[in-house]
């Protein structure tokens, strides 16, 4: 069974995270800048609109002054005009007159503004003290200064068809020499979407203006490290390479000369070691070729085993050592086998080993005879730890695994991991009767690694030991 992929929001490559960090600052200016430009558009239709209602208010009791001179009661014209039931609504702005004063809690006072109109109106000589202007929503404001705007919005006079209806008003209160209180109140123009469209297409310009070259320099930074990466995990491993082209910037071709160079030496010294490892071979077997001829001349038959089991002990001994310390320089070519004909091929070869077969074909291009060796020297374990040796192949994530059960006692967790290590065994006695050299766990993982894959223990919840062995498919 697959297991569930989880979604990853931060990407694993230098690539995705350079244009996700990248993107995301984008973003995050470009979200402050639309901030500060709603924010300033809010703030100049504010005073657009608080210029319109202080020079309505102005110019209406400028009227009503001069209707009122030579009178006793020089604002009683002004209240006639201005302070009737009937609020004006000229240019927009709904002005009345009201012995009580207007507070509203949810107002936004706007200190400079007011206090601008308060020296416009004195230089002018209007009669209005204790300005104030304040910018509140169209529905906090009392029917009789709301319901005029709405109505005249409606009526299509200042309406445009693309605009929405506003939902902010500017306030001004202030109070007359008689001691009433004058209210008048206009709209403020809401924000335009064509300023929001053009907000949106600045914001997608900039991120193709800067994405799109980004996206390019970094795949081009990108692309031969990932070649790089491929490389390092090939180094030792079978066929000697070619050098890596010069690729990317010059940071990069830099570290690719290096890595070049590096290759060469490698493989020089994994040269140099295969010949003397030749020699160490051919020199030691062939003594001990010497040694097993002459036992034959020894009379006492059970002296004469023993030293026959020595020498092949040894020779079985040099075998693995040499096979170690080969695997990364195996001349074997790859070839595109069936897993599933290789394992049951394998367990063919003991009788205390069983596969379990299934409809699945599982074809991976490997190296058939690195493999069955692995696949013998776990299965040997299995066998002589547990008795037993049930195998089984599965598919996941564009991996093989192949896993090997067996009826043991188990492992120490804390010794999982130390097994792997060379002449490391769990029988601690050294016998060759009850146990092997001490490297067939290490020439599996050793095996596995160099087929992109590794080699795990784990103890079973049923009772004794799994090994597995993965390789890329």
């Amino acid at each position: 069974m697959t297991p569930a992929r989880t979604f990853r929001l931060w990407p694993r490559s230098l690539y995705g995270q350079i244009l996700l960090v990248t993107g995301s600052a984008l973003l995050l200016a470009q979200c402050v800048n639309a901030a500060m430009l709603l924010s300033g558009a809010r703030t100049r239709a504010v005073a657009e609109a608080s210029v319109m209602v202080v020079s309505r208010v102005a110019n209406q009791l400028e009227r009503s002054e001069r209707l009122s001179e030579g009178s006793a009661t020089p604002f009683i014209a002004a209240r006639d005009d201005v302070g009737n039931d009937r609020p004006t609504r000229r240019r927009n702005v709904t002005i009345k007159v009201d012995d009580n004063a207007l507070n509203i809690s949810s107002a936004e006072y706007q200190d400079d503004i007011s206090i601008r109109a308060q020296e416009f109106l004195r230089q002018g000589e209007i009669a209005l003290s204790d300005v104030r202007i304040s910018a509140v929503s169209l529905n906090a404001l009392p029917p009789a200064l709301r319901d005029p705007q709405i109505r005249r919005w409606q009526d299509g006079r200042f309406r445009q068809s693309a605009r929405k209806m506003p939902s902010t008003a500017v306030l001004l209160t202030g109070r007359l020499p008689n001691g009433q209180f004058l209210h008048a109140a206009g709209l403020v123009r809401p924000n335009d979407r064509a300023s929001m469209i053009a907000l949106l297409l600045q914001t997608f310009t900039l991120f193709v203006a800067v994405m799109v070259p980004l996206a390019l320099v970094a795949r081009r930074i990108a692309r031969p490290l990932e070649d790089l990466t491929r490389r390092v995990r090939r180094i030792g491993v079978a066929e000697d390479p070619e050098p890596m082209e010069r690729a990317g910037p010059d940071d990069v071709q830099q570290l690719i000369v290096a890595f070049n160079a590096m290759q060469a030496r490698v493989s020089n010294l994994l040269g140099e070691k295969d010949v003397m490892l030749g020699a160490i071979g051919h020199d030691l077997k062939t003594p001990l070729a010497a040694l097993r001829v002459r036992i034959e001349s020894v009379d006492d038959d059970e002296e004469r085993e023993k030293m026959a089991s020595t020498i092949d002990e040894m020779v079985t001994i040099l075998d693995d050592i040499l096979t170690f310390a080969r695997l990364g320089k195996s001349g074997e070519p790859l070839q595109s086998v069936d897993i599933g004909a290789i394992v049951e091929t394998v367990v063919s070869d003991f009788a205390q080993a069983s596969f379990e077969t299934s409809e699945l074909r599982v074809v991976s291009h490997i190296r058939p005879v690195l493999i069955r060796r692995a696949l013998r020297n776990l299965i040997g374990n299995a066998i002589a730890y547990g008795k037993h040796a049930a195998l089984a192949v599965r598919e996941e994530d564009g991996m093989i695994f192949v896993d090997i059960d067996d009826d043991g006692p188990g492992i120490d967790p804390a010794m999982a991991e130390s097994m792997f290590e060379p002449f490391m065994r769990a029988e601690r006695s050294r016998s060759r009767s009850t146990g092997g050299s001490g490297l067939g766990l290490t020439i599996s993982r050793a095996i596995a690694r160099a087929h992109g894959g590794d080699v795990t223990l784990q103890n079973r919840t049923a009772g004794g030991l799994r090994a597995t062995m993965s390789f890329k498919l």
